[in-house]
């Protein structure tokens, strides 16, 4: 899950700028947005850490952030308004501090038996394989949206067309 789950937002992440570029934001307000998205981040981290070793509902609050991130990517990319598109910015990075604290949890406590040193090893190849492969299909469907991407943001796969201007 934590692959598909990195597989969809770093695909995002890698396209957050244009999108909202092509929706009329500034360079400025990408920046506010993006900083502000990584701030709620890292400081809901603090709260839902606790709150999740408290209750002792891990699974629960796993399974809320990796949803909130499921559901908030695909509404950014059929989104048409910017604000609208700046708040499911920041709710994907309020997904992550969600689950988190809890993942590492469940992690913590599912490698005891196996060794957590071999176990953390093998779960940061699979985390850091999903950026590899989330960089390609992810940015089509979203920069292939009719007047949201100005022309100059091309997009994988490319369609088949002749140049608009001889090479040469």
């Amino acid at each position: 899950m934590s692959l598909l789950a990195d597989f969809v937002y770093e695909g995002a992440r890698s396209v957050t700028g244009p999108l909202l570029a092509g929706l009329g934001a500034s360079a400025m307000l990408v920046g506010v947005v993006t900083g502000a998205g990584e701030a709620a981040a890292l400081v809901l981290r603090l709260v839902s850490g606790p709150l999740a070793d408290r209750t002792r509902r891990f699974w629960a609050f796993t399974i809320a952030g990796y949803g909130l991130t499921v559901i908030t990517v695909p509404l950014l990319g059929l989104t048409a308004t910017l604000w609208v598109a700046c708040a499911l910015v920041i709710a994907e990075r309020v997904g992550k501090a969600v689950r988190s604290p809890a993942k590492d949890t469940l992690l913590s406590h599912a490698t005891a038996a196996t060794g957590r040193g071999r176990a953390s090893r093998c779960t940061r190849r699979w985390i850091r394989s999903g950026p590899c492969w989330a960089r390609s299909p992810s940015p089509a469907c979203w920069c292939c949206r009719a007047g949201t991407t100005p022309r100059r943001y091309w997009c994988w796969p490319r369609p088949a067309s002749p140049p608009e201007r001889p090479l040469g």
